[in-house]
């Protein structure tokens, strides 16, 4: 008995001295945002959500426009840049003198302007960046995009860190503590400004600002093709208003009517221009009130479960059972705008059937 438990005693000690990384704590890493200050973003935590082929999510996808600067998020050497799409993307990848790498997916593949995914280098990396390459954090190295599999889900970068012995470990509370957040909080942020009346038939860049906001915020345009998130139009349709209509109820603007006038236009305004930031994640506090804290259209999981949901129209929460069924309803995108409750049995929703 002696001999077998210094054996196991043994083995113990192996697995945490020379193996450490077996079992690892949440990590934060002293880095910069990747994307340049002055541009729009947003991003919430996906980590380890399901992907096809039995994956699961190593990064986080951190939703902005083509051609958006990425920035270098430590001092580090660049070792590896991949600037033609074999199918997975172009990609850049930074260590720091700790061994971390730092991995930037879906960078750039088009002509500005276009969907032409005609791989010019010079529209996806500086000219100075090279693999060997020495950079400095917040050093431009390259521009956002969708290439690879990003094509059909619309612009972002998807984020990476690895530990030096080639580990993944969850990069959001790391961009978190970046922008100096909690990593309880989904952030959105948008520097825009309305200046003018919207209503439905008008066509401007207004309207695409529009729709971007109220994607980005939960209040679908589209879960598919024009209007839906990254693929935002200047069209002011039945679609935008609908949302429009969706966003106004919940924040108890009145009329509800889908009219974009004066009282809208001033309060996301005023969301722009005091904080730079959207923040949902106190949403569900309030237990004796659903009204306005979640809204019909809304996916929506516990923090403490895997299990995501759709919101039905009478409020009531249908389990989506799997990735496929989840594209199936709710396009390919589907899993960029999850809204995320300390518990969602307190919100006094009901659950219903599941959606299979």
């Amino acid at each position: 008995m002696l001999k077998i438990k210094a054996i196991c005693l043994f083995i113990i000690i192996n697995i945490v001295i020379i193996d450490p990384f077996v079992v690892r704590a949440q990590e934060v890493r002293p880095i910069v945002f990747p994307i340049q200050t002055g541009y729009d973003y947003n991003f919430s935590d996906t980590y380890g959500a399901a992907r096809s082929g039995g994956r699961t999510h190593e990064g986080t996808d951190i939703i902005t426009a083509k051609m958006t600067p990425v920035v270098a998020v430590v001092n580090g050497r660049v070792t590896e840049v991949v600037d033609h799409d074999e199918g997975w993307g172009l990609a850049i990848y930074i260590q720091d003198a700790d061994g971390y790498s730092y991995r930037y997916l879906h960078i750039n593949n088009d002509t500005p302007g276009t969907d032409d995914n005609t791989s010019i280098r010079a529209y996806a990396f500086p000219e100075n960046i090279q693999r060997g390459s020495t950079v400095t954090a917040g050093q431009v190295i390259a521009w956002a995009g969708d290439s690879g599999n990003a094509e059909n889900v619309g612009s972002h970068l998807h984020f990476e860190i690895w530990t030096p012995d080639r580990q993944s470990i969850n990069s959001y509370p790391s961009l978190m503590a970046a922008i100096g957040k909690p990593a309880a909080e989904n952030i959105v942020v948008s520097s825009y400004q309305f200046t003018k009346d919207l209503e439905l038939g008008d066509q401007d860049v207004s309207v695409k600002e529009l729709q971007k906001y109220l994607n980005k915020n939960g209040f679908i345009v589209a879960t598919t093709g024009a209007g839906s998130l990254g693929k935002e139009t200047e069209y002011f349709g039945l679609a935008t208003r609908a949302a429009l209509i969706k966003f106004q109820q919940a924040k108890n603007i009145s009329p509800a009517v889908g009219y974009f006038g004066p009282k809208t236009r001033n309060l996301i305004n005023a969301d722009n221009t005091t904080a730079n930031v959207v923040d949902d994640s106190n949403l569900g506090i309030d237990s004796n009130n659903s009204n306005g804290l979640v809204t019909a259209g809304w996916l929506v999981k516990d923090k403490s479960l895997a299990r995501v949901y759709y919101v039905a129209a009478n409020l009531e929460l249908q389990w989506i059972v799997s990735e496929e069924v989840a594209v199936k309803k709710f396009g390919v995108n589907w899993y960029l705008d999850i809204k995320t409750f300390d518990d969602l049995g307190a919100l006094g929703l009901s659950f219903g059937d599941h959606i299979f």
